[in-house]
């Protein structure tokens, strides 16, 4: 399994724990000192006076990424989608029963609801990882990808077959390679957009789907009913690590 495989699957199987680290304000820069031939009159600055960032405008649009940024703490959250919309959850879910302190979006309407996480889990910095998995979310990713989507129709959409992993295990589903269709990563995009493949709700309990922890494709002959029966049911974007920031 490449590394890129394994760097999609984490990324959106595990919800995984990012933790916040919030940009810190750049410190003041000393103006230099004038020449002595021609010296310039003092100013001073009064502590009022100190450029504020802008309070950020709410958002409208629930697109991924859209607004989100790896340098939003809670607080530009909170400007972007209202304080009562913007909840500390100490117990997000993670990969193989691991827990994470993050944050809960629109925790009270599923079609809005979404779960943060960050590099640093106890102060909430370095904002990591955005996960939708609502069936009836209004969130979609920015490359056209919604949730309930069928298999079918983003191999169609990426106009390649893709790879995915086996249903029933931690990153089951976990779309692993694009085959550089349209809907591969864009060189040069730091930022991640993932899916992951669940069985629709109509299908039938022994339905036949690829399962366990290998790879299998959009194309594969042995599951004739794939392309309908699997959908999407989780999206994710994640943003770059500590290095990048």
């Amino acid at each position: 399994m490449s590394a890129t495989r394994v760097a999609a699957a984490l990324a959106c199987a595990l919800a995984l724990a990012g933790c916040q680290r919030e940009a810190a304000a750049p410190a003041p820069k000393t103006p230099a000192p004038a020449a002595a031939a021609t010296p310039a009159p003092a100013t001073t600055i009064a502590a009022d006076d100190t450029p504020r960032q802008p309070a950020l405008a709410p958002v409208g649009d629930y697109v991924l990424p859209g607004a989100f940024a790896p340098d939003l703490g809670v607080e530009q959250l909170r400007q972007l989608f209202g304080a009562d919309n913007v909840a500390i959850d100490e117990r997000l879910p993670g990969a193989e029963g691991e827990e994470f302190r993050g944050v809960r979006l629109f925790d009270g309407d599923p079609t809005r609801r979404a779960r943060v996480y960050f590099q640093d889990s106890e102060t909430l910095r370095g904002l990591s990882i955005v996960v939708v998995d609502e069936p009836g979310s209004r969130w979609r990713l920015d490359n056209g990808l919604k949730m309930g989507q069928t298999l079918a129709e983003l191999a169609r959409l990426n106009g390649k077959p893709l790879r995915f992993y086996g249903l029933d295990w931690d990153y089951g589903g976990v779309v692993s390679d694009w085959n550089g269709g349209a809907l591969a990563p864009k060189d040069g995009d730091p930022v991640r957009r993932d899916a992951r493949l669940g069985l629709a709700e109509d299908a039938p309990t022994q339905a036949k789907v690829p399962a366990g922890d290998g790879e299998f494709s959009s194309d594969d002959k042995r599951y004739p009913e794939q392309g309908r029966l699997l959908r999407v049911g989780e999206l994710s974007v994640s943003f770059p690590g500590e290095d990048d920031l």
